[in-house]
């Protein structure tokens, strides 16, 4: 099983919201993390695009093989639901490729495909069944999520401007159609994108009173 500090506070706070489903979304969240973990230390793009190769295949196998085999992705496919959950996840690796693949000028043409493939992917592996209803504010979060994570103040605007783009489309029914913990983590995401705000780096307290209020009163 995936060990408590592998998990942020961020996703921590999430999980209190999932209830008996809090096992299986901690799996969720584990695999997002060791994607950015790869992104963020692997110095070489095919070395990246390598170990998330070996995620995406192991995912993926309808058995899993020797070469799948560890105590992370037994872990992962042992989970109720795995087979509802196998498209997000598959999604999610996929967006965080495109974001290692991509060159910084190419981000106009990156940022929609690592925002459907990530955002979209969390989400609908979170909630299976939910999965239709959650691409846009999915793709959302992930944009503010990366905005948080980018050094340059230019690319940084860039993310947001995407994001805002489509936080500015209507979501207000799409989010009414969502699990409280998937409005958790939306509405901050929303709610900041269209002030022009990046997610912060850790869980402030602002950020700490929002989600607590979403959960509570569930807006």
């Amino acid at each position: 099983m995936i060990e408590n500090h592998e998990i942020l506070p961020f996703q921590r706070l999430v999980l209190s919201a999932a209830g008996q489903n809090a096992p299986r979304c901690t799996q969720v969240f584990a695999l997002d993390n060791a994607c950015a973990h790869i992104a963020r230390m692997t110095q070489e793009p095919l070395m990246a695009q390598v170990r998330l190769a070996w995620w995406r295949d192991g995912i993926v196998a309808e058995q899993a093989l020797a070469e799948h085999r560890s105590g992370e992705m037994d872990a992962l496919r042992g989970v109720d639901r795995f087979a509802d959950m196998r498209a997000g996840l598959v999604d999610m690796i996929n967006g965080w490729e495109e974001l290692l693949v991509a060159d910084g000028e190419e981000w106009s043409t990156m940022l929609p495909v690592y925002a459907h493939g990530r955002g979209h992917g969390v989400f609908a592996a979170l909630c299976p069944d939910h999965a239709e209803k959650a691409d846009h504010v999915g793709q959302v979060w992930a944009l503010w999520d990366l905005a948080g994570h980018v050094a340059d103040e230019a690319l940084t605007q860039q993310v947001l401007d995407a994001a805002r783009l489509i936080a500015g489309d209507g979501l207000q029914d799409e989010l009414r159609r969502l699990p409280r913990m998937l409005r958790m983590m939306a509405i901050p995401a929303i709610s900041d994108v269209l002030k022009g705000k990046a997610a912060p780096l850790g869980l402030t307290g602002r950020l700490y009173r929002h989600m607590l209020r979403i959960q509570l009163f569930g807006r």
